[in-house]
């Protein structure tokens, strides 16, 4: 009976959840835009709308002027051609002329003067369109003279400010040197190299061997125990400064309660 009761009790609960939901909402589609506070009749029409005569003009395309000009000239009127421009319209007529500040472009090839190309040149400037020529010990030597007496005791009198500016140029010229490798720098092993026989005879020391040997440690059940402290860490004693650190503040300390 139990059985039997359970399975009717199954079918009608198949049943009750294969029925379909229930439309709540009986009214039919709205064919308007206009939110409806009743419910609309069956013989009502949708909404019609309306243009206006401006939206009507808008809409039509837009007409294309043909030119009716039979050639480019055409006749000008007796008023236009008796017409007497304005002083204000002859002077904006008028074309916009250069700042007084303005130059032209130089020529690329520049004209030389005759009197330039005549022209011999002073003993001075002869002088000064030399190159100068410097040596390297000259350079050197000025260097070390700096390095020990100083660039202010060096040179004194009246020659003092053309034999710094002499000395600083020299300076310049000797730190623009590229530097050298040091005497003593290694440069990379290559990857084989010979070893000699001295090294391959040699006999390594019990202490060299007692390091060369891996640390050995045993695992935990075999009797390895990595909690286990040693008697001198038991034995140890704090300082001050570590005391003062590990105690709390005094505003952080409550008395118990009793």
């Amino acid at each position: 009976m139990a059985s039997a009761h359970l399975s009717l009790s199954l079918e009608s609960r198949l049943d009750f959840l294969s029925r379909p939901k229930i439309d709540f909402l009986k009214f039919r589609d709205r064919r308007s835009v206009y939110w409806l506070d009743k419910v609309p009749s069956k013989t009502q029409q949708p909404t019609v709308p309306a243009v206006t005569m401006r939206q009507e003009e808008l809409a039509q395309p837009k007409k294309i002027h043909k030119n009716d000009r039979l050639s480019p000239t055409w006749p000008v009127s007796q008023s236009a051609l008796l017409a007497v421009p304005s002083p204000r319209l002859e002077n904006l007529a008028k074309a916009k002329t250069p700042s007084k500040e303005w130059k032209q472009d130089r020529p690329v090839q520049s004209i030389v003067s005759k009197g330039a190309m005549a022209a011999s040149p002073s003993p001075r400037i002869v002088q000064l369109a030399r190159p100068k020529t410097r040596s390297l010990t000259l350079v050197n030597e000025l260097w070390d003279t700096d390095q020990s007496t100083g660039d202010n005791n060096s040179i004194t009198g009246s020659t003092g400010s053309s034999s710094s500016t002499r000395a600083q140029n020299n300076k310049t010229e000797l730190l623009a040197v590229p530097k050298t490798e040091h005497p003593h720098y290694l440069h990379q092993k290559p990857v084989q190299w010979m070893v000699p026989e001295s090294a391959k005879t040699h006999m390594a020391s019990d202490r060299v061997c007692q390091l060369a040997k891996h640390k050995m440690r045993k695992a935990i059940f075999e009797g390895y125990d990595p909690y286990r402290i040693p008697e001198g860490a038991k034995l140890a004693e704090a300082s001050p400064r570590v005391l003062e650190l590990c105690t709390p503040l005094p505003r952080k300390i409550r008395q118990k309660k009793i």
